[in-house]
């Protein structure tokens, strides 16, 4: 099928963007109806719509379905958010994804290389996002008491998904030449988009200006739950970034592109870092019962567990306290007359600077 709508300018009376004129060669029967009556259903369950219910009605009111001439046509947003098959009509609306084990682009590095990820748009921010989250860090630390666990993770999922959700929704779709691009590497994430900004926006007021290239491709992914509030998804990331006590992200228009970078929490940071992180739940119960006991020694926690358990796991389970530099020996007895005390004065390692 050969579509044209890209010949097509946007009309100088009504505006209209080109995320909402027909695409040329495109039937009816492209749209996927099912997909758009559950969409409906979930964005009044939602609160976030309450308009027409019947699907023809509402793609006409959010301009997914057209008129042209004496024909009603499926646009750009239409298809991208509910096409049976959006390639099919919009082969260039795909994103590519690249993993590095490196800091470069380097082909020996790359650790996964999927090209042309298709579907909806919802498919793509899906895929993109549930791949990110998968290969990223993960870890947990405690709190000062020692029992609470904190996730701890490389990059807040809020912040993947607003930048997914940011890229998709705002690229150039004229441009037929490249596609959107997200590159993992093991240092930070960039999402590389078609297009810089808009005319009359810079980098130094895109934290005020709003300009929506597919404003109505952004409606729906609001509808959808994608975002939070649409003209704040940059606001968002920021904020977020700031309170993880992360670098703020880069920004960088390059005419025709516009790349969008996140450098990630160190390693060091995300798992593993200190064996307090390790404990098992019976650690941390002798660590809260010996908070509360002040010095005890083995057959007090073996007495207070009131469970079978043997001297020499409790005295490995001290042991392993002792290294997470959560209890300390004191006096001077041996065996079973050892007693230890819990470090109140300080935090345990994992809990620090995270």
């Amino acid at each position: 099928m050969h579509i044209d709508y890209l010949s097509r300018q946007p009309d100088p009376i009504s505006f209209r963007t080109i995320d909402s004129l027909p695409v040329q060669g495109a039937a009816l029967d492209v749209i996927d109806a099912p997909r758009v009556a559950d969409h409906i259903d979930q964005a009044i369950k939602r609160g976030r719509f309450a308009g027409p219910t019947d699907p023809i009605a509402y793609l006409c009111q959010k301009r997914c379905l057209v008129d042209d001439g004496d024909t009603l046509r499926p646009t750009l947003a239409g298809i991208l958010c509910f096409g049976r098959q959006p390639q099919d009509v919009l082969p260039h609306a795909v994103v590519d994804l690249a993993h590095y084990r490196g800091a470069d682009v380097f082909a020996a590095e790359v650790v996964h290389l999927e090209k042309n990820i298709g579907g909806t748009i919802f498919d793509q921010i899906n895929r993109v996002e549930t791949y990110l989250w998968t290969h990223t860090l993960h870890g947990m630390t405690l709190d000062q008491s020692g029992l609470q666990r904190i996730e701890i993770h490389q990059y807040p999922r809020v912040v993947i998904r607003e930048l997914l959700v940011n890229m998709l929704a705002h690229r150039d779709y004229a441009n037929t030449m490249t596609v959107s691009r997200t590159l993992l590497f093991r240092d930070r994430i960039e999402w590389i988009n078609p297009g810089g900004l808009p005319a009359g926006l810079t980098i130094n007021d895109i934290l005020v200006a709003q300009a929506a290239r597919n404003p109505v491709v952004l409606s729906i992914l609001y509808e959808a739950g994608y975002v939070e509030a649409i003209g704040q998804g940059i606001d968002t990331v920021v904020a977020v970034l700031q309170h993880e006590g992360m670098d703020p992200p880069h920004f960088e228009d390059g005419g025709s592109y516009f790349r969008v970078t996140v450098f990630g929490k160190a390693p060091e940071q995300c798992h593993g870092r200190t064996p307090a992180e390790r404990l098992s739940d019976r650690q941390r119960r002798i660590f809260a019962f010996m908070r509360l006991r002040g010095d005890v020694s083995v057959d007090d926690v073996i007495g207070w567990l009131n469970e079978k358990v043997t001297v020499r796991s409790i005295q490995r389970d001290l042991k392993a306290l002792i290294k997470a530099q959560l209890v300390t020996v004191v006096g001077s007895g041996r065996g079973r007359g050892v007693r230890y005390r819990a470090r109140s004065a300080a935090p345990p390692d994992g809990s620090r600077n995270v």
